[in-house]
């Protein structure tokens, strides 16, 4: 599964770190959310569901 994250959308809201600790963090220098893994196994999968949906600007997408 990949992910993204639209920059232009994002808010920093941070409900994807929750969701997802070790796909998602906050870049201090962009005051954005950035990616610590683009790509995830299936056994991440509920999680980074759960980060998809957690996001209240929908920055977040998956592809298979």
């Amino acid at each position: 599964m990949k992910i993204s994250v639209d920059l232009s959308v994002c808010k920093a809201y941070a409900n994807c770190m929750s969701e997802a600790p070790e796909v998602f963090d906050y870049n201090d220098e962009t005051g954005k959310v950035m990616l610590l893994l683009d790509e995830v196994s299936d056994d991440r999968a509920d999680e980074v569901h759960r980060a998809v949906d957690a996001c209240p600007v929908q920055a977040i997408s998956i592809s298979e």
